[in-house]
């Protein structure tokens, strides 16, 4: 027997509960073809901010190509910040609209809700 809590447990009762917390029936990971939910904050160079939510769902195809490559590999509950450069963001032809200057390398501040 093995003391968990102040109880007394055995030890295969207690591999049940790890493989059971463990199990969260994907990868656990962001892959390429993920469905993800994030809390995020996009902020230009000077830190103003032109884009946030704290709840967007998306397939991560749907990203830029350098905040896709941010959230591969992240877990549920991780919190990444990271910069992409224009090439890998909107380069000279940003949204209209966006509040996003030509040329821009971004900043996002990004923490994983959810992966499907």
């Amino acid at each position: 027997m093995i003391s968990l809590a102040g109880r007394r447990v055995a030890p295969f009762l207690l591999l049940a509960l790890f493989v059971t917390a463990c199990d969260s029936g994907g990868s656990g990971f962001v892959e390429a073809d993920s469905t993800v939910t994030i809390a995020y904050e996009g902020r230009l160079a000077d830190g103003t901010v032109f884009s946030a939510s704290p709840g967007y769902r998306s397939d991560i195809r749907g990203f830029i190509p350098g905040f896709q490559a941010g959230l591969l590999g992240m877990a549920v509950g991780e919190t990444k910040t990271f910069d992409i450069p224009p090439d890998q963001a909107y380069g000279a032809n940003p949204p209209p609209g966006s509040g996003i200057p030509p040329n821009a390398t971004l900043t996002f501040e990004v923490t994983i809700l959810d992966i499907e």
